[in-house]
Parts: C-alpha cells; sequence; structure tokens
C-alpha cells in the first residue's frame, strides 16, 4: 500500500463516517474507481479506530452524563446488532468489495433518508423497544452501501425521537458496535505485515 492510497482511504472514511452516506461503501467505491489495492485489515481497523476517538471527543459531554437507564439502552441496542452483524458477516466474501451489490445499497439507502420528509415530528422518549430497533438498523449497516449513521438516525426519527435524541443514541452506539467490530478483526491482525507510516496517515486522515 503506497501512502497516498493511505490518505485517501483515511480522508475518505473520516468525511463519510459522520455524514448518512455509507464509509465501507465509498472506501469499496474508491478504491475500484482508482485501482487501489484492497488494504490490509489491519489497516481497516486503525482507520476506524481513528473515527470512533473523534466520535468520542465530541460527544464526551454526553458519555460523562450517561445514567444506568441509557446505558441499559445502549447494551439493549446492540443484542440486534451483534446478531445481525455476526450473521451477515458469513456472506463477507461475496458482497464485500462487488460493486453492484454496493450501487443497490447505496440506492436503498438514499432511499431511506428520505423517509424523516414524510414523517411528523413527534417527542416519543427513547425506550427499550426502540433501543432495540435502532440496534437492528445497526446491524443490518454492516452491508455495503447503508449507512449506519442514516439508517440508526432515521429509525429513531421514525420511532419518534427528537432529532439531537435520535443523533447522540446512533453515535453512542456507534461506539461499543465499532469496538466489538474491530476485536473481531483481530485475528486477522498480522504487525509483521503492518505499515507503520501508512497506518499512522490514514489514522491522521480519518
Amino acid at each position: 500500500m503506497q501512502p497516498i492510497q493511505a490518505l485517501i482511504l483515511g480522508l475518505v472514511q473520516g468525511l463519510t463516517e459522520f455524514l448518512p452516506i455509507s464509509s465501507t461503501a465509498h472506501l469499496v467505491v474508491v478504491q475500484n474507481l482508482f485501482g487501489l489495492t484492497e488494504p490490509p485489515v489491519s489497516f481497516d481497523v486503525i482507520i476506524h479506530l481513528a473515527t470512533a476517538l473523534v466520535t468520542v471527543i465530541v460527544l464526551w459531554s454526553v458519555i460523562k452524563a450517561l445514567k444506568f437507564k441509557q446505558l441499559k439502552l445502549i447494551g439493549l441496542a446492540m443484542i440486534p446488532t451483534g446478531i445481525l452483524g455476526l450473521w451477515l458477516n458469513q456472506w463477507n466474501e461475496l458482497i464485500f468489495g462487488s460493486l453492484i451489490f454496493t450501487a443497490v445499497t447505496l440506492i436503498i439507502n438514499g432511499l431511506i433518508l428520505l423517509l424523516p420528509k414524510f414523517i411528523k415530528v413527534k417527542n416519543n422518549p427513547l425506550n427499550g423497544q426502540s433501543a432495540v430497533s435502532i440496534g437492528v438498523a445497526q446491524g443490518l449497516a454492516v452491508l455495503p452501501g447503508v449507512s449506519r449513521s442514516g439508517s440508526t438516525i432515521v429509525s429513531g426519527l421514525l420511532l419518534g425521537l427528537k432529532s439531537e435524541e435520535a443523533y447522540n443514541f446512533s453515535f453512542l452506539i456507534s461506539l461499543p458496535a465499532i469496538a466489538a467490530a474491530q476485536v473481531l478483526q483481530l485475528k486477522h491482525l498480522d504487525l509483521v505485515e503492518a505499515e507503520f507510516v501508512n497506518f499512522g496517515l490514514g489514522f491522521i486522515a480519518a
């Protein structure tokens, strides 16, 4: 992997992770568009940890103020996320990296993002049922092309949450999800082949 590739992929990850567009899909598209070689799994771990760190920094005041009830709701959301994530991971080699599959899911993701335009603003509290539903949306976002933040925020809005609460909960549940996903990737981590300069560039760019 060349330094310029590390910078490009890091920038794509950083720019798309916090927008309601799929960062995974855009990484796939950029790799194919520029003919970039597929980066090692360890690089993927690094750039995702970078965006997770940014999330912690941005939401630190919210994280510090979390109460047991809110932590319990985050835990409930992680149950369907984990189940769906592990199940869909079985088809990892088949669906990840496929431009056709990515194109279809990007279209579906775009349609999902239009849904809030057709709903009335409500002020329902976040409860166990809505947390599980948002967790399902996050689990489905394992698919490249489906935005994790977009699907979870839209799910929250459809369930009647205020926009700020939907946004905060979406990014709060992203932290354990990203951490768990990267722990699963550690079995593929090869520090012998690690390109620390490129990894550093990708981390900073993301």
